[in-house]
């Protein structure tokens, strides 16, 4: 009987709420918020194509080293980071993100050295892309925070055209992914992938290649 005349209530409000407070316009105004947010970063980057478009909330370090192509969107919760300092250590990162770029939610992209992103590629959520680490596994550095080691990196990461890669995808310092290459969801990729094949696990396995 209570939950009936709650659910009553509740439903009521939500009426009224929506004659106050359409819906629609809630879209409109979240839609010209982002617009503002976007005009207003933008000018913060080396390069923010036209059409392109990083959706709030999200976390950005050294912009000024990230490039962004026409017509590409991260999604929210994502993080870029472009380090050039840490630990006392300086760096020269480069982040490059082609056109048409589709990064999905809760994306790290995180460099010291260099990633480029090839133009029409595809994220899935919770991919991490990293061209460093915190420190190694060196036995005389474990004693120290993992927030206080020095970051390094093996090498730079570069991602093709046209890539798809899965939700919840790892992939480690120094790897190339070639162009049309398709990376199922969980898969740590610690070794370069051929074109447009297709590969899965962890440790990454190429299960097909296109001829």
């Amino acid at each position: 009987m209570i939950h009936d005349v709650l659910y009553t209530i509740v439903k009521w409000l939500a009426r009224i709420c929506h004659y106050i407070y359409p819906y629609r316009l809630a879209v409109v105004q979240k839609r010209v918020v982002d617009q503002f947010y976007n005009a207003w970063i933008s000018k913060s980057f080396v390069n923010f194509g036209a059409s392109s478009q990083i959706c709030r909330p999200c976390t950005l370090v050294g912009e000024r080293y990230i490039s962004i192509g026409k017509n590409v969107k991260i999604d929210h919760h994502s993080v870029l980071t472009a380090w050039d300092n840490y630990a006392g250590d300086t760096f020269s990162p480069n982040i490059e993100i082609g056109n048409d770029v589709q990064i999905g939610e809760y994306v790290h992209i995180t460099a010291i050295n260099s990633i480029k992103i090839g133009r029409g590629t595809l994220t899935g959520r919770w991919v991490t892309i990293t061209d460093n680490s915190h420190g190694d596994t060196g036995v005389d550095t474990l004693h120290i925070q993992p927030t206080q080691r020095k970051l390094y990196s093996k090498g730079p990461v570069v991602i093709g055209n046209n890539v798809w890669i899965g939700d919840k995808v790892t992939i480690l310092p120094g790897i190339t992914i070639s162009d049309g290459a398709v990376i199922g969801a969980n898969a740590v990729v610690n070794k370069d992938i051929p074109p447009y094949s297709l590969a899965v696990g962890n440790p990454i396995k190429i299960v097909s290649l296109s001829k």
